[in-house]
């Protein structure tokens, strides 16, 4: 196989990106353009911690510690309140972890629940299968040449089977109680497991299909085997699961994969061309892809976003102020 390199476009100047990756793929091209680019070069801050990703993180890394007998079922809820207590939150996120801690056991059975219900039994799986590929597939007259590294959730060799598994975290908002002089009834006098204190939490939303860059994801990791391995969308939330697959989502059929993979090479492409056309210039690749000015002024209703600290997004406002 002939060796590959890097595209100096990605090396020029201010650029240093050597690999891109389906989680940089699903987002838009201003939000991998700040992440894996401005950011960076501004010196943003460590973003502050979210409570919603790193529960995502201990459910899979338990779920998977399970499947593999690294982990026992029983210990899940002593191991996230551990977890947990090493970040210090800012107070919504603090309520919801409390919400979640109630709720986190379920989620990993679940997780587990779903594997057992696409396959004949919890052997033969490995977990975190990493992969690094190059591809030849042209777009705009080019390749990408780049290569395309990442973790697939679970493979499993025997029966030829991929899972890539998606937590649905609810929200939580603050709501005091209303304070009356009604005489209290017995259903007033039932605990609401939604709330505490003036704190409430609402679930998760039902999802009928999976999400285009979850699809893309799939796409990919399918793409590693030569799409002979049959893939599953994973989604759980703090009730049920949903599994979907080949049977019935289109998306994940043979031609919805083609589909997907070839997104995934559009849109990786397109950005290799704009760091060309940028040649080094972060200030150029900027004007290129462009500013969601919204975004910026109310990042704090944009969960990519409203982790980062304030100072840090006002300079990110004055740099696009002074291009």
């Amino acid at each position: 196989m002939e060796e590959r390199f890097t595209d100096t476009a990605y090396t020029e100047g201010d650029f240093n990106k050597a690999t891109t990756s389906p989680s940089q793929t699903t987002l838009s091209n201003w939000m991998w353009f700040n992440k894996y680019q401005l950011f960076p070069h501004l010196n943003f801050k460590p973003e502050k911690p979210s409570i919603s990703f790193k529960s995502g993180t201990f459910v899979h890394d338990w779920f998977q510690n399970i499947l593999v007998g690294q982990a026992k079922i029983e210990d899940v809820e002593l191991a996230f309140k551990t977890h947990i207590e090493q970040f210090e939150f800012e107070e919504k996120h603090k309520m919801k972890a409390q919400f979640i801690l109630k709720k986190i056991k379920g989620y990993v059975e679940r997780h587990l629940e779903a594997i057992n219900e696409v396959s004949d039994n919890f052997s033969g799986w490995e977990i975190e299968k990493s992969f690094s590929d190059w591809y030849d597939d042209k777009y705009m007259g080019n390749t990408l040449n780049l290569a395309n590294e990442g973790f697939i959730d679970g493979v499993n060799h025997n029966e030829k089977k991929i899972t890539e598994h998606k937590n649905r975290f609810g929200s939580v908002s603050f709501k005091p109680l209303k304070k009356d002089n009604k005489k209290k009834t017995k259903k007033d006098d039932k605990p609401n497991e939604n709330r505490i204190g003036d704190w409430v939490y609402s679930k998760s939303q039902i999802i009928k299909y999976p999400q285009f860059t979850h699809c893309i994801q799939a796409a990919v990791y399918s793409k590693h085997f030569n799409n002979k391995y049959r893939p599953y969308l994973i989604y759980v939330s703090e009730v049920d699961y949903t599994i979907f697959t080949p049977d019935n989502c289109w998306e994940l059929t043979p031609k919805g994969l083609e589909y997907f993979f070839k997104k995934f090479i559009q849109i990786n492409i397109q950005r290799q061309e704009m760091l060309r056309m940028a040649n080094g210039d972060m200030k150029k690749l900027a004007m290129i892809i462009g500013v969601d000015w919204s975004e910026i002024r109310n990042y704090k209703s944009n969960f990519l976003l409203e982790n980062y600290h304030e100072e840090d997004m006002q300079r990110l406002e004055d740099f696009y102020e002074k291009l």
